[in-house]
Order: C-alpha cells, then structure tokens, then sequence
C-alpha cells in the first residue's frame, strides 16, 4: 500500500504540471476571476451567489487557460469540464472548503453530484478494488487512461489572502463528496498567493475565446 503521492516543492510542482501544459503563474488569472467573482455579491443577493459566481467564473476561465492548448470544451453527462481528446482526460472546476492541507483531503463546498461520482468511477475508481484506494502505487496510476481532474480552489473565510489550489485526482467520490486522492499538486499553499504579483495579458470575459461545447448524453 502506498500513501497518495503528494506533489509541493516547486521543482516536483513544475515537473508534475508539465505533462498538462500548464504552469502555476498560468492558473492565476484563474483564482484571481474565482477571487473577484466571490466577492461580486451584496448583501440582498441570494444566500447561494458568492459560491455560483465562483464555479462559473471557474468553468470559464478554466476554459481560457486550456482551449489554446488544443482541449475541448465538454459537458458530458452534465459534468462541465475541459477535455483533452488524445487521452481522454478531462479537468473539472471545484471550490473546495481547504486546499493543499496534507493531512486531509479537499472536500467539495456543495458536495458532487451523481454525474461526477459516476465520471470518477468509470476514469479511475472501477480499476482499484475497494481495499486499494485511496492508497494506490504510483506507477499503477500511470496506467490510467481516461481519468478525472479536479483544479480545487479554496478562499479562507477569516483570512482573504489565504487562497490556495491544488489540481487533484481523487480515488472516488462517496456520498457526495470526494473519498480519498490518488495524486495532489499544490499549486498555491497557504501563503504562497500572499507573494505573487498579479499578471498582465490575462483574457478579458469581453474579449473570451470563442469554442463550442460538446455535449454527449
């Protein structure tokens, strides 16, 4: 049994992102869309309105970070996410309650819903027996071939500069919510998102990329 594979020194962090064409610095314009979009909310709003601005300013840009990249724009079974053809991977965006902690995993703020569990199953849960997870061997999970992603961003409620990401590939979701990860890239740990300097050349929403949306049932 081996413990799920934790990537946090910059270098491995780096390395490990390398083979999804994408850098840290890169996912920024994403947290800071997540950041602004939480915080676009007055007190009348709907009590629910700070968390759908977040996924949906995180759908969209999550797209703009990856369509240039040659992914596709997917919505199957419901499930809005980023496909990369090729491979069959795909990468779905998640506000999460706390991101890169070690010694627990990111929960889902509102929980998963069957369509996630299901897609979690069939990419990488149906090729571990139950005994197995979350605790897989490494080598074992580069066999996988069309698995599922998530880019889990969390906005600590006390500190507004605890912002923190991680792109995550869990074992299986129960329940509602994620049970146990294979693999962890923390992009930003706490305190990392205190030093970055905001980037330039971010894409504009009225400026966005044009892509169509497949949908499969």
């Amino acid at each position: 049994m081996h413990a799920t594979r934790i990537y946090h020194e910059p270098r491995e962090v780096v390395d490990r992102l390398a083979p999804f064409g994408i850098t840290a610095d890169e996912v920024m314009p994403l947290i800071e869309a997540v950041v602004a979009a939480r915080n676009d909310v007055v007190s009348v709003d709907a009590r629910t309105a700070a968390g759908t601005k977040a996924y949906l300013a995180g759908v969209r840009h999550l797209r703009f970070l990856f369509l240039p990249k040659g992914w596709k724009a997917d919505c199957k079974n419901g499930v809005e996410s980023v496909l990369h053809v090729e491979t069959g991977m795909r990468i779905v965006y998640q506000s999460v309650d706390q991101a890169c902690v070690r010694v627990r995993g990111p929960q889902a703020i509102n929980g998963k819903g069957p369509a996630a569990e299901a897609a979690v199953r069939k990419g990488q849960g149906m090729l571990f027996s139950a005994e197995d997870l979350p605790e897989i061997a490494p080598e074992r999970i580069a066999n996988l071939n069309a698995s599922l992603w998530f880019l889990c961003v969390s906005v600590s409620e006390d500190d507004d500069e605890d912002i923190r990401a991680e792109l995550s590939l869990p074992a299986a979701i129960e329940k509602g919510n994620f049970k146990g990860f294979l693999e962890r890239i923390f992009i930003f740990k706490r305190g990392d998102w205190k030093s970055q300097v905001p980037l330039e050349g971010a894409p504009e929403d009225d400026h966005a990329y044009e892509f169509s949306i497949t949908r499969k049932a």
